[in-house]
């Protein structure tokens, strides 16, 4: 319990004596200030503390001696700057019939008070209220129940201190209490640097490798007092190792390392705060992170590819980000034709590769290698060992016994056939000519697997060779092989073997030989009747175009007979001469066979047989005349004995003259009798039923010819449907019988 000092007692107008001994007390600490002040107390005034000389050195003495009395901890009270400050003090009387009488508040350092109440002649409402220039009405003091406030509005860095409550009361002892007030100024900005000193912008942070490490700094610029400054991740603090940099700055680094894949798009927040009034400031960056490939697979199986076909394989690479570079590789040689697709999250790449094999890719290894080039050794790779199937790859040859020789009739030829297939073949056959060769050793062919022997080798064994390997990607044919088997001339069949001609008219014999080589030369002899052969002169023999041509002229009948023609090559001599016959020239037998065919009402086709003519070329000639006449007939002539007439009368007869023709006249001709055929005609069918109730319908018809209208029924007419009595009726004309008539 304290007791009031003079100046108070004389705002008082008490003195207690309760407190006699501890203002004894209190004088003596106070010898000096007596002695200066003197009676100065006696002239204080009455309560209105607008005296402010006599107050000021009694606060002053006050100050001195309850500052060290008031040891106990103060009353601690914070204020925002620029917010109101509130400063309690204890206004409620130890006893219950006491009341205030006055309320001072001090602040140390000022040696006047700040603000006072005065409710000795009323109450805290209506009581005097006085406020220290200084503060501009940023003052007031409230009560509410026991507890009284004193308010400072708009507080400042300068309203920071401690203040002294002072409670006078009527009856008990005066009340000191100290408030501590601290006016906060939050901190004004923070700013996040990277570990270059680089202030990061928008909020993105990086990006960082896989595995490097992470230093940042975060700075909160002003705030009194300085702030704390801690790193968080959600709700989990990462770090609060804040340090200062200056009057204004604090900074706290923030050290992660090796960062790994969970850390992408991970959220860091900085906070900085110094008070518990006012949210924290924050900022906060996400973490961008370069990826290395977790997983490069090839799609699908490793089977074999067919060789020249198109396939397109795919390579799949996850966890890389950004996306990766994709590279596509045949053993040490790069691949072009590659395009990739991304997934819309970035994770997976798909690179395609447009790849067409070739029987050379065999055995070599196909890779897909995937990289992320922001990171130094990131690269994976996926591939296959290449397995390629292809049409069986075959070449032909002679054998070493057939190359060294001369290929002549007679002699034994052999062929290798050489395979490369992948898989192997499970056949192999053999073409002349392009016709297959089967296995026959009767006829001189062996057939062995790879090689094919031509035994005792004819000339009908000459042609094309090849052979074919067949595997499941298909039938590889060879190279073709020419055997080119030397024969002695020999006749050439189906050629021109009679000739007819006149007395003193020449004749072109030609002979004709097969013969490998076709170099030949030629010898001509006649063969007389009476079995004597006479030598033709060379001069009379020409060689044209691989054959030799006698011109032969009759003079005689003893030169008609048979020409015998020998040719020679470096093989040998023709063994059988090639026979022709000279005869005597004539007229051409008659046309054989003649047949009408395709007759209409306009026109008709002929068609017949030739004979004999004549021994020489020969020509059709076709007459065609008008029934009953012999003039102006149509004459049609033709290489071949076949005729097409047009254009005829209809319903008209006709007599045809068949005639072949050379140069030695016209055979005789064959007649045919030929009918155009008519237009047609409408003609009507009538039909006349017999109607009985005991005995089947029956029907007679007559076909006439008639101008009748298409259709002479009632197209609603129940005839032959099943009609009614009624309707019967209608066309029964009494007896017994009605007709119809149908267009035929």
């Amino acid at each position: 319990m304290l007791c009031p000092t003079r100046a108070e007692a004389s705002l008082t107008s008490r003195q207690p004596l309760n407190c006699l001994l501890l203002l004894i007390l209190r004088l003596l600490l106070l010898t000096l200030l007596i002695t200066l002040n003197g009676n100065a107390a006696t002239a204080a005034t009455r309560a209105r503390v607008s005296s402010s000389t006599t107050m000021t050195r009694n606060i002053e003495e006050e100050n001195v001696l309850l500052w060290g009395i008031l040891s106990g901890p103060p009353v601690l009270s914070e204020s925002i700057m620029g917010t109101m400050g509130r400063l309690p003090c204890n206004v409620t009387p130890p006893i219950y019939e006491d009341r205030v009488a006055l309320v001072i508040w001090y602040k140390v350092g000022l040696k006047t008070p700040i603000y006072s109440v005065d409710t000795r002649d009323s109450n805290f409402a209506q009581g005097t209220h006085w406020s220290d220039e200084t503060y501009r009405e940023r003052l007031s003091f409230n009560v509410e129940g026991r507890a009284g406030t004193l308010t400072i509005k708009a507080t400042t860095e300068e309203d920071t201190g401690e203040y002294r409550c002072r409670v006078d009361f009527q009856k008990s002892p005066t009340r000191n209490s100290k408030v501590n007030l601290t006016v906060i100024t939050p901190p004004e900005s923070i700013i996040i640097l990277d570990s270059k000193g680089a202030t990061i912008k928008d909020e993105k942070l990086g990006p960082y490798n896989e595995g490097s490490i992470l230093n940042i700094t975060c700075v909160a610029i002003g705030g009194r007092p300085q702030p704390r400054v801690t790193w968080w991740h959600e709700n989990t603090q990462l770090d609060n190792s804040a340090h200062p940099l200056s009057e204004r700055r604090v900074g706290n680094v923030l050290s992660l390392g090796k960062l790994k894949r969970k850390n992408l798009d991970m959220q860091l927040t900085c906070q900085a705060s110094n008070n518990n009034l006012t949210k924290p400031i924050i900022s906060s960056v996400r973490l961008d992170m370069n990826l290395r490939p977790l997983i490069v697979k090839l799609q699908g199986e490793n089977r074999p590819l067919s060789a020249e076909n198109s396939y397109q394989l795919s390579c799949v690479v996850i966890g890389s980000r950004p996306a990766p570079t994709v590279t596509w590789w045949k053993g040490s040689t790069p691949m072009k034709n590659t395009h990739e697709i991304a997934n819309p999250d970035g994770n997976m790449t798909t690179s395609i590769l447009t790849f067409t094999p070739t029987i050379d890719d065999r055995g070599k290894f196909l890779s897909c290698r995937a990289e992320q080039s922001m990171i130094p050794e990131s690269g994976m790779e996926d591939g296959w060992k290449l397995d390629i199937y292809h049409i069986p790859v075959v070449s032909l040859e002679l054998g070493t016994n057939s190359l060294n020789s001369t290929l002549r009739e007679g002699i034994d030829v052999f062929f290798e056939c050489n395979i490369k297939s992948n898989p192997w073949i499970y056949k192999v056959s053999w073409r002349h000519n392009g016709n297959i060769l089967e296995n026959n050793p009767a006829e001189g062919i062996v057939v062995a697997n790879q090689s094919l022997v031509l035994q005792n080798a004819s000339r009908a064994r000459s042609g094309i060779y090849t052979c074919v390997g067949s595997n499941r990607e298909g039938d590889g044919e060879s190279n073709p092989v020419q055997l080119d088997i030397r024969f002695a001339p020999v006749c050439r069949p189906l050629q021109r073997t009679l000739y007819s001609t006149g007395r003193n008219e020449m004749v072109k014999v030609a002979c004709e030989i097969d013969a490998n080589p076709t170099e030949a030369t030629y010898v001509w002899k006649f063969n007389a009747t009476q079995g004597e052969t006479i030598d033709i002169p060379a001069s009379l023999v020409a060689v044209d175009r691989g054959r030799s041509i006698l011109h032969y002229t009759p003079a005689t009948e003893n030169d008609y007979g048979t020409l015998m023609c020998w040719a020679t090559n470096e093989i040998g001599d023709q063994s059988e001469p090639c026979v022709y016959t000279i005869a005597p020239a004539g007229e051409p037998d008659p046309l054989l066979n003649c047949t009408l065919l395709n007759q209409t009402s306009t026109g008709f086709q002929i068609e017949c047989i030739e004979g004999f003519d004549g021994g020489l070329q020969q020509d059709f000639i076709m007459e065609v005349y008008v029934n009953g006449t012999t003039r102006h007939p149509k004459i049609y002539k033709s290489k071949t004995p076949y005729f097409e007439v047009r254009g005829l009368v209809p319903g008209m007869g006709y007599n045809v003259f068949l005639i072949a023709h050379n140069n030695k006249g016209r055979s005789n001709a064959t007649i045919l009798q030929v009918y155009t055929l008519k237009d047609p005609e409408k003609q009507t069918v009538k039909i006349t039923f017999t109607k009985s109730y005991n005995r089947p319908l029956t029907t007679t018809s007559t076909i006439a010819p008639s101008t009748a209208p298409d259709c002479v029924c009632d197209e609603d007419s129940d005839v032959g449907r099943g009609g009614s009595a009624e309707d019967e009726s209608k066309l029964d004309d009494g007896s017994g019988q009605f007709e119809f008539f149908i267009i035929i």
